[in-house]
């Protein structure tokens, strides 16, 4: 997205509020996927086990991820923006994880280390992303549709008219094609 393009579809939106700042509050969202996995992961392995905190992961990121876009809400970004601190994630995984070492349940600590360790680098993350833009080409990315909702609730918010939301997607589509485009030329030329 584009500041000229973003003043066409949501006229005066950058005035009180920057591109910049839209951009973050996606990100957070974006790896709320991994964060709250990663949380979710912890409490389940010191609650209720390795295995049952590793089938509610792989269930609840994929799902998370691909449905976030219709969840999003300013003031859950809030709360997002504190999960998405590394302290904050990096502390419950060491207070799991440390718990679990000392009562000698290695393969849970192994593992744990693991699934921190895919999910913190957004690796599980970009594999659902990879294979939903495979099963659903010609839609928007899943990323592109969280920046997407966050402009459309702060112009909401803000009382902005959103003008030719559809359109907009389009826009999206055809510079992400323009992009996919110049990155095959430039790797035929190599």
């Amino acid at each position: 997205m584009t500041t000229p393009a973003l003043e066409k579809y949501a006229p005066g939106l950058l005035e009180t509020h920057s591109l910049e700042k839209l951009i973050k509050q996606a990100e957070v969202w974006i790896r709320s996927a991994d964060n709250i996995g990663i949380i979710l992961f912890m409490l389940m392995l010191y609650s209720w086990g390795l295995f049952p905190a590793l089938i509610l992961t792989l269930f609840f990121v994929p799902l998370w991820h691909i449905s976030k876009s219709s969840v999003v809400s300013i003031p859950l970004t809030k709360l997002l923006t504190v999960i998405d601190k590394e302290i904050v994630v990096v502390i419950i995984a060491m207070i799991v994880l440390s718990w679990m070492g000392i009562t000698e349940e290695y393969l849970s600590v192994f593992l744990g280390i693991a699934v921190f360790c895919v999910l913190k680098f957004g690796w599980f993350r970009f594999a659902v992303e990879w294979i939903f833009g495979k099963l659903l080409k010609g839609t928007l990315l899943l990323n592109d549709r969280v920046l997407k909702m966050i402009i459309l609730k702060y112009a909401i918010r803000e009382d902005i008219p959103v003008k030719e939301v559809d359109d907009m997607e389009k826009e999206i589509l055809t510079l992400i094609g323009k992009q996919q485009e110049v990155v095959r030329k430039y790797r035929k030329r190599k």
